[in-house]
Order: C-alpha cells, then sequence, then structure tokens
C-alpha cells in the first residue's frame, strides 16, 4: 500500500469518526431536552386517575426515548472507538507499553 492510499484510507477513517462525532454531540443535546421535558412532565400536577394515568403514559414513553437516546449513544461510541482503532492500527503505531 502506497503513502496516498494510506493518507486516503487515514482520512476517511477521519472523517467518519467526525461525522460519529457530530451524531454524538446532536443526540446529547436531543437526550437533554427530552430530559428537561421528563422533569417538567414529573413536576406538573394531576388532579385526578385520568390525569394521573396520562402523565404515567407520557413519562413512560419519555423514559423509552431516554433509554433508546442512550443506546444509540453508546453504538456511536463503540463505532468511534472502532474507528479510531482502525486509524491506529493502519499508522502501524506501536504502543511502547507493550
Amino acid at each position: 500500500m502506497g503513502y496516498s492510499e494510506k493518507l486516503g484510507s487515514w482520512l476517511s477513517l477521519g472523517i467518519m469518526v467526525k461525522q460519529v462525532e457530530r451524531q454524538v454531540r446532536d443526540l446529547q443535546k436531543e437526550f437533554s431536552e427530552v430530559q428537561k421535558e421528563w422533569d417538567l412532565v414529573c413536576l406538573q400536577p394531576c388532579r385526578g386517575d385520568g390525569e394521573i394515568r396520562q402523565k404515567d403514559e407520557r413519562l413512560s414513553g419519555l423514559e423509552k426515548r431516554l433509554v433508546a437516546i442512550r443506546e444509540q449513544i453508546r453504538e456511536l461510541e463503540r463505532k468511534r472507538r472502532e474507528g479510531l482503532s482502525e486509524t491506529v492500527k493502519k499508522a502501524g503505531y506501536e504502543s511502547p507499553f507493550t
């Protein structure tokens, strides 16, 4: 593999890592917004069983969304780590600790 091929693969991995980082930031922002909404719903008073049921359903939906976002973030961070390790492997880096 020539220098230009190595450079191209490093650049494409670097671009992929940046895209994943951007997606993670967007998901973290969305997570924060959903968390704020969950907090607001939690603080809303209820006047009866019907309102309590509605509030519980809404909180349950928001909680499911929070769990899904957390899982997406974990998956993207795993992808990012893999991309970074690929970059290190392709660069032929050898740790001084091994």
